[in-house]
């Protein structure tokens, strides 16, 4: 029985931060779900406006202007400042990163499942949380709250997984959209080296420098020859040391995978994480060399593809996730 009258998704406009494409993705399920949703931000929010009995979702380093009040849930991503919240009698769930550990400019913790309430694979419930989980310069012997561990999901509701689009016709160009950057450079530089030599383009997108719509991503992937997802070895940030902070050590697992299976693409992985979940029914290789020629081998493996699609159609859209919210609400 949910304890709220509206959803509120509180977070970057569209286009600014990379956080704000999962801020659509909650606008746009909790919307499909008949739920009351709005969307603002800390620039851009109506003052007279009823913001009681609210379900909020927001992140830590957009959340400034929050309303925050005692009958409402708020849901902050890397909530660095819980004690604003609990000053004012608000419950409040850090939702954390679902990964073994990890340690950025942002979080220190690792994850002791065991510890935890299992909601599902990627959904873990933490009663008794605290800001030991930040890092030391936020940390300030806060606790009282809850925290909620998961791996965001595929930007498209279960409805719009077409299974007819694993027919779609390819070319012999790989688009991707994504940054190219000390985070995964050498990984991807190894896995285009060896589409050149099979003469494949690699083209990459920076959405940072090329703004790419949700309708033409999905149409650059459908059409690619194969949509790898690619981990690095790389730091993702200049506060942390590599063994704790780059996706393939830390168990990461990606919206990418996801979002490229539920377009029709078949899936294909360097993350030992990400091959664990789907329990070995994904194209996996840490070598980067040969995952291309595995994936070469299987992307007319459509009974493959179809399982896979089903797999996420049934469990890592943003309705899962919402659903292991209200679980805990």
């Amino acid at each position: 029985m949910k304890n709220f009258k509206k959803v509120i998704i509180w977070g970057f406009p569209l286009y600014s931060h990379t956080h704000s494409f999962v801020h659509a993705a909650w606008y746009k399920a909790f919307r499909s779900l008949g739920y009351e949703t709005y969307w603002f931000h800390d620039k851009d929010f109506p003052l007279n406006f009823d913001y009681e009995n609210t379900l909020f979702i927001s992140e830590g380093y957009a959340d400034s202007n929050i309303p925050i009040n005692n009958t409402s849930t708020y849901i902050i991503h890397i909530c660095k400042e819980p004690k604003k919240y609990l000053d004012k009698g608000a419950r409040l769930i850090d939702l954390r990163h679902n990964v073994k550990f990890i340690q950025d400019f942002s979080y220190d913790y690792s994850m002791d499942k065991n510890k935890m309430q299992k909601i599902d694979e990627v959904s873990y419930y933490q009663k008794d949380a605290s800001d030991l989980a930040l890092r030391e310069k936020y940390r300030n012997n806060i606790s009282g709250y809850e925290a909620l561990y998961i791996s965001w999901a595929t930007d498209l509701l279960p409805n719009e997984i077409n299974f007819d689009d694993m027919n779609i016709k390819r070319n012999n160009d790989i688009y991707y959209i994504g940054s190219y950057w000390s985070a995964n450079r050498l990984e991807l530089e190894i896995f285009r080296n060896e589409c050149l030599k099979n003469n494949i383009n690699f083209i990459v997108r920076d959405p940072w420098k090329e703004r790419t719509t949700f309708k033409e991503n999905k149409r650059l992937i459908q059409i690619s020859y194969m949509a790898p997802d690619i981990r690095g070895s790389g730091v993702t940030c200049s506060e942390a040391i590599p063994e704790k902070c780059n996706h393939l050590s830390i168990g990461f697992i990606p919206c990418r995978t996801f979002k490229n299976i539920s377009y029709g693409q078949l899936g294909i992985t360097n993350s030992p994480a990400v091959n664990e979940l789907f329990n070995g029914r994904i194209i996996y290789n840490s070598n980067l060399s040969q995952l291309f020629y595995d994936a070469k081998n299987n992307i007319q493996n459509y009974e493959l593809i179809r399982e896979q699609m089903e797999f996420v159609k049934n469990n890592h859209t943003y309705i899962n996730r919402i659903n292991s919210i209200l679980s805990i609400i």
